[in-house]
């Protein structure tokens, strides 16, 4: 079976972005290597999605949220999902995210596709015999500039396949499962899911499931 099939992704994307818009609130999405693996550039993601860019930040409720999208490196080939192929923040993007972050004087939260918090995976069905490829390609570079903001509330990652809370130099880092994931291996999507709230001071992250 072909998974790389750029045309069938773009007509994929299309009808599930369409399925988002119907959704009634404020709606906004990380992209990640699964959007990316077959495009020649995140712009034809970007397009569809009625984005400028896939990098990008807005407040809400109190606070400064922050998207991180990732990078197509076309010197890399789709092979895994196209980790390889879009595993990398931009420098262009990570200049901005610098900038972004030394102008906020709001409480933030950072939101990224790979995992950024060092992590083993042992015992993790996907990455265990390859952990490098759970995590970001230059999350080093990138932790640099979280560690230097004051206002960072904690930072959300998916990719990994399970859901997790790691603390890395004082960084809460959440990372999130897939909803479609059948992690009990019984046929039922673990269908997890985080409600983020905050109260000015503190910030709770609570684990949920849907139950279908």
């Amino acid at each position: 079976m072909e998974i790389n099939d750029h045309d069938k992704d773009m007509v994929n994307l299309n009808y599930i972005w369409d399925k988002f818009q119907k959704i009634n609130v404020p709606f906004y999405s990380c992209i990640g290597n699964h959007d990316l693996r077959s495009m020649s550039s995140r712009k034809e993601v970007e397009r569809i999605m009625g984005y400028n860019h896939s990098t990008f930040s807005f407040n809400i409720a109190g606070m400064h949220i922050v998207i991180l999208g990732t990078f197509v490196n076309n010197e890399m080939g789709t092979a895994e999902g196209g980790i390889f192929k879009t595993q990398f923040i931009s420098d262009e993007d990570l200049k901005w995210l610098k900038n972004d972050l030394a102008k906020n004087n709001l409480p933030s939260i950072v939101c990224v596709h790979f995992g950024v918090a060092e992590d083993e995976m042992k015992g993790n069905w996907w990455f265990e015999s390859c952990p490098e490829t759970a995590l970001l390609g230059n999350r080093k570079e990138l932790k640099e500039i979280l560690k230097s903001d004051k206002n960072l509330l904690a930072v959300f990652s998916g990719h990994q396949h399970w859901t997790k809370k790691i603390v890395e130099d004082g960084i809460s880092y959440y990372v999130v499962g897939s909803m479609a994931e059948n992690i009990n291996n019984d046929g039922i999507p673990d269908g997890v899911y985080f409600i983020v709230e905050f109260d000015g001071e503190k910030l709770d992250v609570i684990e949920k499931h849907i139950r279908l």
